[in-house]
């Protein structure tokens, strides 16, 4: 299981929460383990996925009937799954009409269950296969679930699992009025967006393999865009090299950042730093590493700039543990810098990544900047985004993945954040470059 449910149960509480419904692609498959096409077209609230407080309730997977088979090789572990149709049955009235819900019941359109739930036609020869079978035994399985429509699944779902009002935690908060309108209205909406990526700030044992392997194919695709690095190489290219080795690597680019100082010629420059940051994924889970590299010769001030931040970074690791503020290790690290001759640095950036980049409380709507107070918490998968730009001197950037343990931090990615230097190849030479002081 993906599934924190512990941490789920504990996070509800802390809300008053009765249940917790995902509409978004990330959050379903988290509280399901089920991920497929659907998620990937861009369909909105054809899913669905509920986990109620009560552990003796059935959590429950919504989906459209058509893609049930994708059960057999993707499954879930919720032990309700509710289907709805994509078909318009023969004579089936389908305007919504309001309701009053103090003076009468709200009825749900009904279905014929009499019908097949996928009304595929059968060849009048030709045997059918096992697969067929258990095919249509999928189909049969699920029938007498059915509804007309994902929200009406949805509530089937909720009242299955005793739920008919209460605080519900939605990641969509629409969702929660919508289900006013399908008779459900003593529910009471709570905005869960947060409160999801809170619970999801601590991984599980499953979470972290995979993105122990998400952040290793990452730094083995970036190091294949360091290999190919030379002057002149287009920018563009970039995302070509890294996309290809992640792909070979079983995971899937999601993006690779490559900049250098100003806005760059499009080519990378001779004796210029170049800032890679990279983020590719695997079954969803991001790797998340950044290197700064130099084609030709890099310059003292270049080396001990970079030196004084890996030193910051050393002093971050040797200081996480459980319980400890990230703002606090975020001045920590900064002082350390400091300290080593590089008072001009400002940024070092703590983020859990997981599902998303920044799998952790952010500010949303009205609220500020740095309104959650975020801890390191153990079996938190983080990275120290430690990005620097200075006008007329050039842009650098290292980050790797680390795990939160009980007694410190374990590294997934190798945290060689030395600057790498490539030297020219033969018949090429350096050229001048603007060296900026170091304060």
């Amino acid at each position: 299981m993906l599934l924190n449910r512990a941490r789920a149960n504990a996070v509800m509480d802390q809300h008053g929460l009765d249940g917790l419904v995902a509409a978004t692609p990330t959050n379903i498959y988290y509280l399901s383990d089920y991920y497929g096409p659907m998620m990937q077209m861009s369909q909105g609230f054809t899913m669905y996925a509920v986990l109620p407080r009560n552990e003796d309730a059935p959590p429950a997977l919504i989906m459209a009937a058509a893609g049930l088979y994708h059960l057999e090789h993707n499954p879930t572990w919720m032990p309700s799954v509710a289907p709805f149709v994509t078909r318009v049955q023969p004579g089936q009235d389908m305007a919504f009409r309001d309701y009053d819900s103090t003076v009468e019941e709200y009825v749900p359109p009904q279905l014929d269950r009499s019908l097949p739930l996928m009304p595929y036609p059968t060849h009048p020869i030709a045997p059918l296969s096992a697969r067929d079978r258990t095919l249509q035994a999928r189909y049969d399985q699920h029938r007498d679930k059915a509804e007309m429509t994902a929200l009406l699944a949805l509530r089937r779902a909720l009242l299955e699992a005793g739920i008919d009002g209460g605080r519900l935690g939605f990641d969509d908060p629409r969702v929660g009025g919508w289900l006013g309108q399908v008779g459900l209205g003593a529910i009471t909406p709570v905005d869960a967006l947060n409160i999801f990526k809170r619970i999801r700030m601590v991984k599980t044992p499953q979470e972290i393999e995979y993105l122990k392997i998400s952040g290793r194919n990452t730094e083995a695709a970036l190091n294949a865009v360091i290999d190919a690095l030379e002057p002149g190489l287009p920018l563009i290219d970039i995302s070509r090299i890294f996309a290809i080795k992640a792909a070979e690597l079983g995971s899937r680019a999601e993006w690779i950042i490559a900049q250098m100082g100003g806005l760059g010629t499009g080519v990378v420059e001779v004796d210029q730093i170049i800032k890679l940051d990279s983020v590719a994924s695997y079954k969803e889970y991001r790797g998340d590493v950044g290197r700064s590299v130099v084609c030709g010769t890099a310059s003292d001030d270049m080396l001990r700039r970079n030196a004084a931040v890996m030193r910051g970074l050393a002093v971050a690791y040797e200081n996480i543990r459980p319980g400890v503020s990230m703002k606090d290790i975020s001045k920590l690290t900064l002082a350390a810098v400091h300290a080593e001759g590089f008072p001009g640095f400002t940024i070092a950036s703590p983020h859990s990544i997981g599902l998303e980049h920044t799998d952790h409380p952010t500010s949303i709507g009205p609220e500020m900047p740095g309104m959650h107070e975020l801890v390191f918490e153990e079996n938190m998968v983080f990275t120290l985004d430690m990005p620097y730009h200075e006008f007329g001197w050039g842009t650098t950037h290292v980050e790797d993945m680390v795990i939160v343990r009980a007694d410190g931090c374990e590294p997934i990615s190798s945290l060689d954040t030395a600057l790498r230097v490539k030297p020219l190849r033969r018949g090429r030479t350096s050229r001048s470059h603007v060296r900026g002081a170091v304060a």
